[in-house]
């Protein structure tokens, strides 16, 4: 099942737990903790050592010996501070110049600060865990709070996919039973036996000469012109359609309504300003009855710039785009097919804009709304050679 998150995206991250990282290292304090011994073997000081020594070499000395051997014998005593004897067991710290009346080895005694200081920093690992928990317990219920509304439906293509509901963003409302194809072949919105709908096709420089006196006639209301693109290879330059000027005026005297269009293959948001300023530049303060579009679209037969943009840097790029089209005195839209505007756009940024839907479907299963529907993209228009896109737009402009 495709699941839209918070950033919109299909996928789920995969990541390193930090809670879980935070336990581990606590555990490996412990441990060590664990190993450190407060008290060494009095057995294996130096001091144990010699007097050892010396009550061994004082029982291998003859009778003639005898005083030294019992020299030797105290003075092993004394070394050993009056160690008991070895049956009993019992073990008693050994005793230097150096030592605290405690009986612990200068050796134990240093170990203490090491103790300490694993102390604190368990401590500081223990409150921070406790703090990042509850920081994080308080983050997911303000989440889940504001973004438990959701939507589930399935599209044919797409499966079952779920949406959240973002407070403010237009829903499709459209009733396929009004949608009627009209004599010459176009759809039509009908409500209440009235046309509330315009014909339009999108045009770019491939379409070669176009009669546009003889495409009013057929029946359309609106052509909505490319004024030029970026390439999608790593350069990413920016070309001029060699026929918008020409178009823009002769679909301007044959009475049509004039869009535009940019095809974009922007990888950031400078990128897409600079677009949106390629398209101010270009029409030179000409009048448009409809929106500037954003079309930003994947590359799927080849390796292009744009094969690994986000969902968060698409959307933010289209806002980008047409906000700066619209500080300068003209309209903006985005154009999207259902999978992108679905998978990729952020409805919470992007509940502010209008959409141009391109779906070749029966009728769009869009749960979000839309102005403009492409619906055929192997259309015939009196006046265009071959084929070309088809579009109604529900609300005209």
């Amino acid at each position: 099942m495709a699941y839209i998150d918070d950033n919109n995206e299909l996928t789920a991250g995969k990541g390193k737990d930090p809670i879980k990282e935070l336990d581990d290292e606590l555990e490996k304090l412990l441990a060590e903790l664990k190993d450190i011994e407060v008290e060494d073997d009095p057995s294996d000081t130096p001091a144990a050592e010699e007097s050892s020594e010396a009550a061994d070499d004082a029982s291998t000395k003859g009778s003639d010996g005898e005083s030294d051997a019992e020299e030797s014998i105290e003075d092993a005593d004394d070394s050993a501070d009056g160690e008991e004897d070895d049956d009993f067991d019992v073990d008693h710290p050994a005793v230097s110049d150096n030592t605290q009346t405690s009986g612990k080895s200068p050796e134990s005694r240093s170990k203490a600060p090491v103790i300490i200081a694993l102390l604190v920093i368990v401590g500081l690992v223990v409150g921070g865990w406790a703090l990042f928990r509850n920081l994080s317990t308080r983050d997911n219920e303000e989440n889940n709070d504001s973004t438990v509304s959701t939507e589930t439906f399935t599209d044919s293509e797409l499966g079952e996919v779920t949406v959240k509901k973002v407070d403010g963003a237009e829903l499709n409302t459209y009733d396929a039973a009004n949608l009627v194809k009209n004599k010459n072949g176009f759809y039509e919105y009908v409500v209440d036996g009235k046309v509330t709908s315009e014909v339009g096709v999108d045009l770019a420089e491939f379409q070669g000469t176009v009669d546009f006196a003889a495409v009013k006639k057929s029946g359309v209301d609106f052509v909505i012109l490319r004024i030029g693109g970026r390439y999608y290879s790593q350069e990413g330059k920016m070309y001029t359609d060699g026929s918008f000027d020409a178009f823009y005026s002769q679909a301007t005297a044959a009475g049509l309504k004039v869009g535009a269009y940019f095809y974009s293959q922007a990888i950031t948001t400078d990128e897409a300003a600079e677009e949106a300023e390629y398209c101010i530049k270009k029409l030179d303060g000409k009048k448009l009855d409809y929106p500037i579009a954003f079309d930003w679209e994947t590359i799927d037969d080849d390796t292009a710039r744009t094969d690994n943009v986000s969902g968060a840097t698409i959307t933010a790029m289209a806002e980008k785009f047409c906000d700066t089209i619209e500080e300068n005195g003209y309209r903006a839209m985005v154009y999207a097919n259902t999978s992108l505007m679905l998978q990729s756009y952020d409805f919470e940024t992007m509940k502010d804009y209008v959409f141009w839907l391109a779906d070749y479907r029966e009728f769009p299963n869009m749960y979000y709304g839309f102005a403009i529907w492409q619906y055929d993209k192997e259309g015939s228009v009196d006046g265009i050679e071959g084929n070309v896109d088809l579009n109604i737009c529900f609300k005209p402009y």
